[in-house]
């Protein structure tokens, strides 16, 4: 493990000589152990550069740098996860979400679960969906949670949770732009008009509107739908982002339910298929099943 930490130190310092200042290590001891390392692989890992102030990474290198940052980071989650097994039932919650994600996951599922298990503590990576494979192949995250985001690919990832959630316009209350209290909309209503979108979903709407040659103008592209909905509360523009029925319409705002069949994108939980989840994540897991069947008793309009 040593090795493989100061092999990355001497990449991300440049040279060896400023990696041995860095990790107070002689710099004869650094270099032996880099030439061990290409013994041991039988290749040569960096190419230093005349003079011997500059190096370059071969092929080899550039894959020993990637597994060994892998190898690294597995490592000290084993060490934190052996230290929760030790204090009792505890640990760290790691997730990937998409921006908007974060209030339905932490109001609906993770308080509840904070209050059985208080010792438990969370570390949520808002990103956009295009990073959000690369963070659960790395172990960053142990589950990601996305909302039309990356595809995930069914040899790699193993969907626990996938829900259908409509994207909804969002009105002031008393909106110019809102012409009667009828709780659906077509889509060709929203012609013309100044609309208000979050990243996450934006492309797919516009290209289902590109489709239907509906022509809306876009006033405002926002990472979240939280920040979207600003607009809608300064009469700005329709604010178009998912939502579902027993979701809270925000004080002084209006819903309406955009009528397309194509109007919707995938909630999903997903975790990387054959990786064994931590403890906490097990636990996780259980729990997270549980509520969803208590929602479906409650006959909550679920679409798998």
């Amino acid at each position: 493990m040593e090795y493989y930490r100061n092999f990355i130190t001497i990449v991300e310092a440049g040279s060896i000589s400023a990696a041995a200042k860095k990790i107070s290590i002689a710099q004869p001891a650094l270099s032996n152990q880099l030439k061990q390392l290409q013994r041991h692989y039988d290749a040569k890992l960096i190419e230093v550069k005349r003079g011997g102030h500059r190096m370059e990474l071969t092929d080899a290198g550039r894959v020993l740098l990637r597994k060994a940052r892998l190898i690294c980071d597995e490592e000290a989650n084993a060490s934190k996860e052996i230290s929760d097994c030790r204090a009792g039932f505890s640990g760290t919650l790691r997730f990937s979400l998409s921006p908007s994600m974060s209030p339905w996951l932490i109001s609906r599922y993770l308080t509840k679960f904070n209050k059985l298990y208080p010792d438990v503590n969370y570390e949520l990576h808002e990103c956009p969906p295009a990073e959000q494979v690369g963070e659960l192949l790395s172990g960053k995250a142990e589950f990601c949670v996305t909302n039309g985001g990356p595809r995930m690919s069914p040899h790699q990832f193993k969907v626990i949770f996938s829900r259908k959630e409509r994207l909804m316009a969002f009105f002031k209350a008393n909106s110019v732009f809102l012409h009667d209290s009828s709780p659906n909309m077509a889509l060709d209503e929203l012609d013309g008009m100044p609309v208000c979108l979050s990243l996450g979903t934006g492309m797919y709407f516009l290209n289902v509107c590109r489709e239907s040659r509906v022509h809306v103008r876009i006033l405002s592209m926002t990472t979240t739908k939280l920040s979207a909905m600003n607009w809608a509360k300064a009469d700005a523009g329709i604010v178009i982002v998912p939502s579902e029925m027993e979701d809270e319409v925000p004080p002084g705002l209006f819903r309406k339910s955009i009528v397309d069949e194509r109007m919707f994108q995938r909630k999903t939980l997903c975790v990387v298929k054959d990786r064994p989840l931590s403890t906490v994540g097990k636990k996780f897991q259980e729990f997270f099943l549980q509520e969803v069947e208590l929602l479906e008793d409650a006959n909550e309009p679920q679409a798998y």
